[in-house]
C-alpha cells in the first residue's frame, strides 16, 4: 500500500545519505595518505586512520550497499546475470582485501573507493526513482484530494439540495456540487456555473483555466471562483487522473534496451574477468608468489564494471527527470532510445498542429456598425448555446460588454434567435438569419455574399447576424495554429526529421496548414486505417517513424509507429496510449522531448565508450603489474564520478 511504500523510499533515501556521510568522511581520513610522503605519518596514526576508515565503510557495506548485494545474490542464484553481481564481486574484493591489510597493518586500503562507488550507484538509482515521483507526485496529490468527501446533489435540477458521500462511491450521471475552494472529485462536465479551476498537477503552471457550461473537468482540479454543478462521466479508477497514474507505475517497471544491452556486456565482462583473474594468480605465483594476490587485487577492483553499470541509468535518469519537470509523461522508457534515431515526425493535424476546436477568424461588421458591438449582441445571443461555435465568441467578448439576451428561442441545425436591448435578432445559417429582412434582405445578401465571401478565410465557416433591416455582420470560424507549432516543426527538422502532416480533414484545411508550416508532405482526407498503412509504408522503407498524436482519435496509427507522442487533455487523457504523453498538451514540450532524446542518448554513447575504454585498458596493466590496487581503485571511483557527472549534463 501507500504507506509501505512510504517506508520503503524512505529506506532508500536514508541509505543513500549514510552512504554519501561516510564516503565524506572516509575520505577526509584517507587524504593524508594520498599526499603525504612516506614516514611522515607515523604507523600508529596511520594505522588508526585505517581502522576509522574501516568502522565507517561497514555500515555502507552492510546497510547502503544491501540493493546492490539482494540483486547480486538475486543473479547468482535464479539468473539472468546483470550489472549487480560483477558489481559486488569487485566491491567485495576490495573490501575483503582492504579488511585484511588494515588488520595485519600490511599492504593498501581502498575503503575511499568503496564508499566512493557504492554512493554513486545509490545516487543514480535514487534519481532514477526520483524522476518518476516527479511525474507522479503531483498526480498522487491531485488522486489524494479527489478522493475526499463529494457533495452529490439529489435532485438535480428540481433541487440544489446535497449529501455528502465518499467519491469512490460516484457513478457516471451523478450530479455533484464543486464550492469555491474544492476539488473536483470525478471526471465530468459543467452544467451550470462558470469558473476557473487549477489543473497544476496536469500542466504544472499555476495559471487558471477558464471554464463555463459544456466545459469537461477534471478529477483533482480545484474550482477558484464560482460554484460549479458537474455531471459525473468518469469516478473511481476509471478518471483520467488514475489512468496517468497507471502509466506512470507501468513505466517505472520497464527496463530500456539499452539497459539490458549493458546487462549483456557484464555477463560476458564477468567471464573474462574471472579468467584474467585466474591467469594473473597462475602467472605470478610463477614469477613473484607475493604479488599474486595484490594483482588479482587490482584486476578485480579495475575491471568492476562500476562505471559501465551507471553509463545509461545516469543519463537515462537524467533525461527522464528533465521531461517530467516540463510535464512530459515518459510512458515507455525505452522510447527514448527509438526516439533518439528519429527520421520522420508525423503529425496529425487538428488538436496538435491546430487548435482542437475552432476560434474566431474574423468579424466582418456591416452598416457602418463597430466590431466590439456586434460581437457583444451575437455573445449575447450565443450565451446560452453550448456548441463550439458560441464558446469561440464567448472567448472572443471576453473583454467587451455583453448584454442580455431576453426571449431566446434556439432552432437545431439553424440558429438562435431572441431580442438584445430591445432588438430582435438572429445569429446562425445565412437563411435563417435573414428570414427577419425577408425577401428584400435575402435578396440584397445574395448581391453582396460573393464580395464578403473573398474576405474570409479559405474552409472557414460562416455564420450571420441580422435584424428586420438585414444582415448586421459575418462571422468566420476556423481552426488556428498553436502558437508553438511553428517551433515545434523546426525543432524536429533541425535534428534531421522530416515532418510529415497526416489529417482526416478536407484538402483545403490540410494544405493550408502544411503552406503555413513549410511542410512539404501533406496527406488529407486520411481514415484511422489509412493513416496507419503509411505510417507502415514509411517505415518500409527504413525509416524510423515517430507519430504526434491526440492520443485517443488517433490510437491505431499510435500503435503502428515506432515511437508515439500524445497531445492528450481533457477525456482523451483516459484514453490515451502512447509512449510518451505530453500533459497540457504544449507543442513546445514536444519539441523539447525530440531535443532531450537525441541529448540524452549522445550521453549514454559516450559513457560507454569511456567506460569500456576505462575497463579493458585497465585489465593488462593491472594484470602485468603495473597498475596497483591502490591506483585501481582511484581509477574505479574517478571512471564513475566522470560518467555520472557527464550524465547530469542531459539535465540541462
Amino acid at each position: 500500500g501507500g504507506r509501505s511504500e512510504a517506508r520503503r523510499s524512505r529506506i532508500e533515501l536514508l541509505r543513500v545519505l549514510l552512504a554519501w556521510l561516510m564516503m565524506m568522511q572516509v575520505m577526509m581520513l584517507a587524504v593524508p595518505a594520498y599526499v603525504a610522503k612516506a614516514g611522515d605519518i607515523p604507523a600508529d596514526i596511520e594505522q588508526l586512520l585505517r581502522l576509522a576508515q574501516l568502522v565507517l565503510t561497514v555500515p555502507v557495506m552492510l546497510f547502503s550497499a544491501v540493493p546492490i548485494m539482494r540483486g547480486a545474490w538475486s543473479q547468482l542464484r535464479a539468473g539472468p546475470i546483470g550489472m549487480d553481481l560483477p558489481i559486488m564481486l569487485g566491491l567485495a574484493a576490495a573490501f575483503a582485501a582492504s579488511t585484511w591489510a588494515t588488520l595485519t597493518a600490511h599492504g593498501p586500503v581502498y575503503f575511499d573507493s568503496i564508499t566512493m562507488f557504492v554512493a554513486l550507484v545509490l545516487g543514480v538509482r535514487w534519481l532514477q526513482a526520483r524522476a518518476l515521483r516527479v511525474a507522479r507526485g503531483h498526480l498522487d496529490d491531485a488522486q489524494r484530494r479527489s478522493r475526499l468527501t463529494a457533495r452529490r446533489l439529489r435532485g438535480f435540477p428540481a433541487s440544489l439540495a446535497t449529501e455528502s458521500v465518499a467519491a469512490e462511491q460516484l457513478v457516471v450521471d451523478d450530479h455533484v456540487l464543486v464550492p469555491v475552494g474544492e476539488t473536483v472529485p470525478a471526471d465530468g462536465v459543467i452544467l451550470q456555473g462558470t469558473s476557473s479551476v487549477s489543473q497544476a498537477w496536469l500542466t504544472g503552471e499555476a495559471t487558471p483555466i477558464e471554464k463555463q457550461d459544456g466545459a469537461p473537468v477534471l478529477a483533482g482540479s480545484v474550482n477558484l471562483e464560482q460554484p460549479l454543478v458537474v455531471r459525473v462521466t468518469r469516478a473511481g479508477e476509471a478518471t483520467s487522473l488514475a489512468a496517468l497514474r497507471r502509466l506512470v507505475d507501468d513505466a517505472g517497471r520497464e527496463r530500456p534496451r539499452i539497459v539490458e544491452l549493458a546487462n549483456r556486456i557484464a555477463v560476458a565482462f564477468l567471464w573474462v574477468v574471472l579468467g584474467v583473474t585466474a591467469a594473473t594468480v597462475v602467472g605470478w605465483w610463477w614469477v613473484d608468489p607475493s604479488q599474486a594476490l595484490p594483482a588479482a587485487v587490482a584486476v578485480l577492483v579495475a575491471t568492476c564494471p562500476c562505471a559501465l553499470s551507471l553509463a545509461a541509468p545516469a543519463a537515462l535518469a537524467a533525461t527522464q527527470s528533465r521531461l517530467a519537470e516540463r510535464g512530459v509523461l515518459t510512458a515507455r522508457s525505452a522510447a527514448l532510445e527509438v526516439l533518439a534515431r528519429l527520421d520522420i515526425l508525423a503529425c496529425d493535424k487538428t488538436g496538435t498542429l491546430t487548435t482542437a476546436e475552432p476560434a474566431l477568424t474574423r468579424v466582418i461588421p456591416l452598416r457602418g456598425l463597430r466590431s466590439a458591438d456586434v460581437l457583444a449582441q451575437a455573445a449575447a445571443l450565443e450565451a446560452v448555446a453550448a456548441h463550439p461555435f458560441a464558446r469561440a465568441l464567448a472567448l472572443a467578448a471576453a473583454k467587451v460588454n455583453v448584454p442580455a439576451a431576453q426571449d431566446v428561442v434556439i432552432t437545431p441545425s439553424a440558429g438562435i434567435e431572441g431580442t438584445v436591448l430591445g432588438r430582435r435578432l438572429r445569429i446562425g445559417k445565412a437563411e435563417y438569419a435573414l428570414e427577419l429582412a425577408g425577401d428584400a434582405g435575402r435578396s440584397a445578401w445574395a448581391r453582396r455574399w460573393p464580395a464578403l465571401a473573398a474576405q474570409l478565410p479559405r474552409d472557414d465557416s460562416a455564420v450571420v447576424l441580422a435584424d428586420g433591416q438585414g444582415a448586421l455582420a459575418v462571422f468566420s470560424f476556423g481552426e488556428m495554429l498553436r502558437p508553438d507549432a511553428a517551433a515545434l516543426v523546426e525543432a524536429a527538422r533541425a535534428l534531421g526529421a522530416e515532418v510529415v502532416l497526416v489529417s482526416g480533414d478536407r484538402a483545403g484545411a490540410v494544405d493550408r496548414v502544411a503552406r503555413a508550416l513549410g511542410i512539404e508532405r501533406a496527406y488529407a482526407q486520411q481514415t484511422p486505417a489509412s493513416k496507419r498503412e503509411l505510417v507502415a509504408q514509411l517505415q518500409g522503407a527504413g525509416r524510423c517513424v515517430a507519430m504526434l498524436g491526440d492520443g485517443f482519435n488517433d490510437a491505431p496509427v499510435l500503435a503502428q509507429a515506432d515511437v508515439s507522442i500524445a497531445l492528450a487533455e481533457g477525456a482523451a487523457l483516459a484514453q490515451a496510449r502512447a509512449d510518451f504523453i505530453v500533459l497540457g498538451s504544449r507543442a513546445a514540450d514536444v519539441a523539447e522531448l525530440l531535443r532531450s532524446a537525441r541529448r540524452g542518448m549522445r550521453i549514454v554513447r559516450e559513457n560507454f565508450v569511456w567506460a569500456l575504454v576505462y575497463n579493458l585498458g585497465a585489465i593488462p596493466l593491472a594484470a602485468f603489474g603495473y597498475l596497483s590496487p591502490a591506483l585501481a581503485a582511484v581509477g574505479m571511483a574517478a571512471s564513475s564520478g566522470l560518467v555520472v557527472a557527464n550524465a547530469l549534463r542531459a539535465r540541462r
